[in-house]
């Protein structure tokens, strides 16, 4: 008899799947109600931060993922919520937050409980924002502190450009970051002409954003 096959994720990858399921409702909208669209991406996205932060818990010390340290690796122990995960992050490994990427979690983990727990309500234009700037976060944080590309599984096909042109909320959340770090570089910037972010080295080359390329000869 053939071994039983086991179902495993390990915390990136885990992360990875619910972001593939949060986009795809969010690009494409395969789900017909809008609400329905929005219930499952925040229920998604709330996930995947949530294993990202945990995963550089992991990177810096596996024990510093469960709530009381002692009981690692007990799978029924609890591990860290946002807020600890958070905390340890800034006073441990020294990866500070951004107070509006804190306050943009905050949000999305209290909306993804009211929705696991019990009735819940929210704007659809409030929705939006709490989306485009946790999935932002991903991205960003996955990067910078994961040394992942997470946007890549997403540029194969034309799901990223689909994201960007049916969520505005995060085209522009995403562009403000990309073009804070490029400003921080002294990259000269201006606006693309596809995305319309601010997010293209105005000295030519590909949008950071959207990846349409500018050329400055073909200008005027």
């Amino acid at each position: 008899m053939a071994a039983a096959k086991s179902i495993k994720f390990d915390l990136i990858n885990n992360a990875k799947d619910s972001l593939r399921r949060a986009v795809a409702v969010l690009a494409w909208r395969d789900i017909e109600s809008t609400d329905a669209r929005f219930k499952q991406a925040i229920l998604n996205v709330a996930h995947c931060a949530e294993l990202l932060l945990k995963e550089r818990l992991r990177q810096v010390n596996p024990a510093f993922v469960w709530e009381d340290i002692d009981k690692y690796p007990g799978l029924s122990a609890r591990t860290v919520t946002v807020d600890k995960a958070i905390s340890r992050l800034e006073n441990i490994a020294k990866v500070s937050l951004a107070e509006k990427d804190k306050k943009a979690l905050s949000a999305c983990r209290q909306t993804r409980n009211a929705i696991e727990h019990h009735e819940f309500e929210i704007t659809e234009k409030e929705a939006k924002v709490i989306l485009g700037n946790v999935l932002s976060f991903i991205f960003f944080f996955a990067k910078t502190e994961l040394k992942s590309d997470f946007e890549e599984d997403f540029k194969s096909d034309d799901t990223w450009r689909s994201l960007l042109d049916e969520f505005y909320e995060f085209a522009r959340a995403h562009g403000e970051r990309i073009a804070a770090v490029l400003a921080a570089r002294d990259v000269p910037l201006t606006t693309c002409s596809e995305c319309e972010q601010y997010t293209v080295d105005i000295r030519g080359g590909a949008c950071e954003l959207c990846g349409h390329w500018y050329d400055p000869d073909d200008e005027g």
